[in-house]
């Protein structure tokens, strides 16, 4: 039998749960009702920030002129930012966008002082766009292909360096899957910035050098610097004469882009990831973001939830190898 303060529990319990369920729907349904935060863990004036504000503006039309702001949360190789987001109540005012560095590369490189996980605390939502690397020479450099460049390092070992913009970054896990794939032994030389390898390589200081395509392309433009190939599966648009790196015999399907990409805490509802998700590919189809975006290099995507998450966890895999096989962790 049951006591009367047994009922009375149960009974409490049960209206709480009944008034729980339409009032979950009908935030799904209402959103969004409230300032939405979008959080870059980068600085502003960087690539993540531009194109979170082009997406704010975006998705504060699409939804009857509702709140989206853009907060910056740099600090700690874009990990700060990134765990804040991972904390945050999942209720969809709170959305992380960045690039894969903070989520399939940092937690390899960095192992326990990265504080959230990947994959359990957050809900991918839609892939916005990729950056290739382009593969940087001297206009001097004897290599005319990166075929030519990749027979001169087999024959001296050790002895042709190629610069990057720091230990860790995208450029150098780049040069490292290059190194291991091809079966070359290439000499890293880190500087603390793109600018700095940059002018490292216009001042033949290096042999080459892994770089952004929207860093790359004016320099390539205006002939001061040759570029031998580029990071993507495919040749880009906007260099439609560089081969990619896959295109070379043994290196098929070799693949190592920058991509930007939204995400939400895990437990955010379904029904309010799809709407974000249809907000992205809003932009993404507006022909003046394309228009914008597309001329300097960016691969527009766009995807589906489904699909990012995908290819979140392939990336993962991938750089898990990448960073084991070069020790670049030990470096940092």
């Amino acid at each position: 039998m049951f006591s009367y303060r047994q009922k009375i529990a149960g009974l409490a319990l049960s209206l709480l749960a009944l008034q729980s369920v339409p009032a979950f729907a009908q935030s799904a349904e209402d959103y969004p009702n409230q300032t939405v935060r979008i959080i870059t863990p980068f600085e502003a004036g960087g690539g993540t920030d531009i194109v979170s504000r082009e997406l704010a503006n975006k998705l504060q039309g699409l939804w009857n002129n509702n709140a989206v702001i853009v907060e910056n949360k740099p600090g700690a190789n874009g990990n700060l930012g990134t765990d804040i987001v991972a904390k945050s109540k999942p209720d969809g005012y709170s959305l992380l966008l960045t690039t894969n560095a903070t989520i399939a590369i940092n937690p390899q490189l960095f192992g326990d002082r990265v504080k959230y996980d990947p994959i359990k605390d957050f809900t991918p939502v839609s892939m916005l766009s990729s950056l290739p690397f382009v593969f940087l020479v001297p206009p001097a450099s004897p290599a005319k292909t990166m075929e030519e460049f990749l027979e001169l390092a087999k024959k001296s070992p050790g002895t042709l360096s190629c610069g990057s913009s720091g230990v860790g970054g995208g450029a150098h896990l780049a040069l490292e899957m290059l190194k291991s794939r091809a079966g070359v032994d290439i000499t890293h030389i880190p500087y603390k910035g793109t600018g700095s390898s940059i002018t490292a390589l216009l001042g033949d200081h290096i042999d080459c050098l892994f770089v952004s395509i929207l860093s790359a392309s004016p320099y390539i433009k205006q002939g001061q610097l040759r570029a031998l190939a580029v990071s993507s599966l495919e040749r880009n648009s906007s260099l439609p004469d560089v081969p990619a790196v896959a295109e070379l015999p043994g290196l098929d399907g070799f693949e190592s882009d920058l991509w930007y990409g939204l995400l939400v805490p895990t437990g955010t509802d379904p029904k309010i990831v799809q709407k974000v998700s249809e907000g992205v590919k809003a932009l993404i189809d507006d022909p003046g973001f394309r228009g914008r975006f597309e001329p300097t290099g960016a691969v527009l995507v766009g995807n589906k939830p489904e699909e990012f998450a995908k290819q979140v966890a392939s990336d993962i895999k991938k750089w898990a190898t990448v960073v084991k096989e070069s020790g670049v962790a030990e470096q940092l």
